[in-house]
């Protein structure tokens, strides 16, 4: 498949169409990715609802951006801001498209598109509840390699990280194989290498399931909502910086500014991030 160029990709408009969280549902999620069920729905929603609403599935997405699962789409950044409380059982309106793309060569993947989603939810009436932001890193194998490589950008979300100050770590979990199968159901993610060995190894992670991102995400986010739990997270922007596959043991870890990360056993960051807490004025 040839690559689009990044003029003909910038600007398109996805079909868009109506998503909603079932309580059985939320309650799974919750479970997948040990966190303690609530009556809210777990905040990683906000990844997954506008997706579920954008009228392609996840396949046919990366299909229509020249670069099909089995060519290793990966998912770079992700940043939500949020309007208003996500709710269960209840139907909203999802529009959004392709708002950038960026063509870069990096030391690892060679040429790759960075392509940002831009996803609003709004309820039946037109009140916005969300936007959410997605940075997709395509990898371009046709596409010859530019001269040089260049720096990672940082994510349309993310603000340049305060000083994190004393760190706080949540409890260690090890990251299950049969987790990742029930959110590639809740995700509606049908990238093999969350729940097929041969394909995860066919693109050079070994024999072993990767987790996915979202998932990582959750884990640090459970962490600070179990913390600050009569707080609204208003915002949050994370980077995606390392792979974890089944079996690795990860840390929630929580900094000052609201600096958020997950952690591996050897001291390397999976992710890192920023959320912004909104926390009820006293009486």
């Amino acid at each position: 498949m040839t690559a689009p160029a990044p003029a003909d990709l910038a600007g398109w408009r996805l079909p868009g169409g109506t998503c909603r969280v079932e309580g059985w549902e939320s309650l799974l999620l919750h479970d997948a990715v040990r966190s303690p069920r609530s009556p809210r729905p777990h905040p990683i929603w906000a990844f997954l609802a506008p997706q579920r609403g954008m009228g392609l599935s996840l396949a046919a997405l990366f299909e229509a951006l020249g670069c099909p699962l089995d060519a290793g789409p990966l998912l770079g950044t992700f940043g939500a801001r949020c309007v208003g409380p996500l709710a269960l059982d209840v139907e909203y309106e999802v529009s959004g498209g392709v708002t950038s793309v960026r063509r870069r060569t990096g030391r690892v993947l060679g040429t790759v598109d960075e392509v940002e989603v831009v996803l609003d939810l709004r309820r039946a009436d037109g009140a916005p509840v969300l936007t959410a932001t997605y940075g997709f890193v395509l990898p371009r194998r046709d596409v010859p390699t530019m001269e040089a490589p260049v720096g990672e950008p940082r994510s349309p979300t993310e603000r340049p990280p305060p000083d994190p100050g004393p760190e706080h770590a949540g409890p260690s979990l090890t990251v299950r194989e049969d987790e990742m199968k029930l959110l590639a159901l809740l995700l509606r993610d049908p990238n093999p290498v969350h729940i097929d060995p041969d394909a995860a190894a066919a693109l050079g992670f070994g024999r072993t399931c990767v987790n996915q991102g979202p998932a990582n995400l959750a884990y640090a986010l459970g962490f600070l909502t179990a913390r600050h739990p009569d707080a609204a997270l208003v915002a949050f922007g994370a980077r995606f910086r390392a792979t974890v596959v089944a079996g690795d043991v990860v840390t929630p870890v929580l900094g000052g500014g609201g600096t958020l990360a997950l952690r591996l056993a050897d001291g390397r960051d999976a992710v890192t991030g920023r959320a912004e807490l909104r926390h009820a004025p006293e009486e």
